[in-house]
């Protein structure tokens, strides 16, 4: 295979396979509910991309993938878990970026939330829709 075919596949399977690991890190994360498991997630996906790369050590065009998988699913895992924590609270800082990851990790409500959401309850009402005044307008 020549060096530009090489690059081209390798680039376009990082990208397929950046978008899949997106996909299988949001479902991974909302099975998360403390930053325990939001850290064990990512120690499996590291372990199981380290795993692939022993197997596939002869098959150098793959490692795009795993890398694409790996960096995938990373960021779905943080994106699902919705709370800055750890090196991505620095990150997110320093970017000024996740606003409303950072409030989550400040208040300390993720984790209510995020039990709540594994448990299939709804989301507490914000404000007050009923109407207790007859003649309102």
């Amino acid at each position: 295979m020549s060096g530009f075919s090489f690059i081209v596949l390798s680039a376009l399977l990082f990208v397929f396979f950046a978008y899949l690991g997106v996909q299988v890190g949001a479902w991974a994360g909302e099975k998360a509910v403390t930053s325990g498991d939001y850290w064990k997630m990512n120690v499996i996906a590291v372990g199981i991309a380290v795993l692939f790369t022993m197997l596939f050590a002869p098959l150098p065009l793959l490692y795009s993938a795993i890398i694409g998988m790996l960096a995938g699913a990373i960021v779905g895992l943080k994106l699902a878990f919705g709370e800055s924590v750890g090196p991505w609270k620095v990150l997110d800082r320093f970017l000024n970026v996740n606003r409303q990851h950072r409030r989550t990790a400040a208040a300390g409500t993720g984790e209510e939330r995020r039990a709540r959401r594994k448990a299939g309850e709804k989301a507490p009402d914000l404000i007050s829709v009923n109407n207790d005044k007859k003649d309102s307008r």
